[in-house]
């Protein structure tokens, strides 16, 4: 731990002027108290800046995490018994930590659906983790999907049952497996790579 010593210094010297004639102590004595307060404070007040830098990259730890493993963890401690005041605490700091990887992954989801779509008629590769833990490239078409999409011709339960799925799962999205000539859907959360207009992006996969 590195100190400024010559602003304990200062901090010993005001404790100094305060008290200067109002105690018996000669000035050597009471600029050696002093000082030993002030370092005492110095100290003290490291010690709590460590604590908050700590709480802090904790909680940026946590954001980190995917919003499925935070979600669990919360269920997990809702769930308990008995809670306390440490229980009610961690609940506290998932709970947050919940809200910033949600608008993490929110924000991420809308650029990996904007590189997909920007290919358009042409072919973009997607590089993603399937179910199981596989590592799958799968190349897609967005312009041929849509032909494949009833839009405005889909029946009424249809429409509401499409976007049903995008609001309770935005991580998954609808696209067209040029090699099996079939719709398919990925899930954005576990998308590492997109290759696009001759482009690769990279992405932390959850």
């Amino acid at each position: 731990m590195t100190y400024d010593r010559a602003a304990i210094m200062r901090a010993a010297w005001v404790i100094v002027r305060r008290f200067m004639g109002r105690t018996h102590e000669t000035l050597s004595q009471l600029l050696s108290r002093s000082l030993k307060l002030a370092w005492s404070d110095a100290k003290q007040e490291a010690q709590v800046a460590k604590v908050v830098a700590a709480k802090r990259a904790e909680a940026d730890a946590l954001a980190q995490r995917s919003s499925a493993d935070l979600m669990a963890k919360i269920v997990t401690l809702e769930n308990a018994d008995v809670l306390g005041g440490a229980g009610r605490a961690r609940l506290s700091e998932l709970q947050a930590a919940l809200c910033k990887a949600e608008a993490r992954e929110a924000a991420d989801y809308i650029e990996k659906r904007k590189l997909i779509a920007s290919a358009k008629g042409r072919f973009a590769s997607i590089t993603f983790t399937k179910k199981d833990g596989t590592r799958r490239v799968m190349r897609v078409q967005p312009a041929t999907l849509r032909q494949h999409l009833k839009g405005a011709d889909a029946s009424e339960a249809g429409r509401r049952a499409a976007e049903t799925r995008a609001q309770r799962h935005p991580n998954l999205l609808p696209v067209w497996d040029a090699e099996k000539k079939a719709p398919r859907s990925v899930n954005l959360a576990t998308v590492s790579q997109i290759k696009v207009n001759g482009v690769t992006h990279e992405f932390r996969a959850c």
